[in-house]
This record gives structure tokens, C-alpha cells and sequence, in this order.
């Protein structure tokens, strides 16, 4: 139930074109300190170096990340292709996800 509410909030965002992918654009939004609210989504079934990379750089920023879903349904839920790791720039986007992703329970 929870992953779908954020699937389902990472559609609305990908729809609004608030969705930062890449590994370069990645690596800047956990940089950049003028958003509040920021999120880094990972797929469960990204590879182990990205997954390394990218929480060292998110516990080094004080940036929240949470793993979710496969590559599979991340990319359903967005219309893009093949993605394994995703940030959110809607900072209200970013702090719902964030609050769905912290509730205990299914």
C-alpha cells in the first residue's frame, strides 16, 4: 500500500516534469542546498556501486532516501525507461513521499 502511494506520487511528479535523474543531475540535487525538502528514490534492484555511491553522498549531504520497488515499476509509474535511481524537486512532493515512506505498516 505504501509503495504504491509513492509510485503513484512519483507519477504526479514525473507528469509536472519534477523528477531529477542521471547520475551528474543526481549528484547535484543532493548537493544543492536551496531545496528544503529533497528525496532520493532507489530501486531495489539497482546495482550495488550506484546503490554505495549514492547513499555515502545522501548521508554525507543529510539527504532522506529510501529503497522501493524495482526498476520495473519505477519506470511504469514515471514513463521513462530503465531507471534505477530518481530525485524529487517538487519539494512538497519530496516531504509527502518522505512522510508516506516514515509510516509504519503497510
Amino acid at each position: 500500500m505504501k509503495e504504491e502511494k509513492i509510485l503513484t506520487l512519483l507519477g504526479f511528479a514525473s507528469k509536472a516534469k519534477k523528477l531529477v535523474y542521471g547520475k551528474e543531475n543526481i549528484r547535484d540535487y543532493i548537493k544543492d542546498h536551496r531545496l528544503k525538502h529533497k528525496i532520493i528514490i532507489i530501486a531495489t534492484d539497482a546495482g550495488t556501486r550506484v546503490k554505495k555511491d549514492i547513499k555515502i553522498r545522501c548521508e554525507i549531504s543529510n539527504v532522506p532516501y529510501i529503497e522501493i520497488s524495482t526498476k520495473e515499476k519505477l519506470s511504469h509509474a514515471t514513463g521513462m525507461v530503465n531507471v534505477s535511481v530518481l530525485g524529487v524537486s517538487d519539494e512538497n512532493l519530496a516531504k509527502s513521499i518522505v512522510n508516506f515512506s516514515s509510516e509504519r505498516g503497510d
